[in-house]
């Protein structure tokens, strides 16, 4: 998947990788919901383009998730932790 097929879906910022690591030396996806909170579908678009471009090596390391629902509903915030089970399933990652 290349980013300009989903340009308009990324200029939304729903999810990014910030360059950050954690401890493992695992990358950080922080996901920021608001209450204007776009479709799930776009969410899982993002996702795939994000959690395809780090290299073999660093999805063996994990990803630490930052899902920041302080400006959203609980049950888009327990939507959104399912949909990252599945998602991080699909691409063979831990999370």
């Amino acid at each position: 998947m290349e980013a300009t097929t989903i340009l308009p879906i990324l200029k939304k910022k729903l999810a990014f990788l910030s360059g950050g690591k954690d401890r493992r030396s695992g990358l950080i996806l922080t996901i920021p919901l608001c209450s204007e909170q776009t479709s799930m579908e776009e969410l899982s678009t993002t996702l795939d383009y994000l959690l395809s471009i780090p290299s073999e090596k660093c999805k063996a390391r994990g990803f630490t998730v930052i899902v920041d629902g302080r400006k959203s509903q609980w049950n888009i915030v327990k939507t959104v932790v399912l949909m990252l089970q599945v998602r991080t399933k699909d691409f063979g990652l831990r999370v």
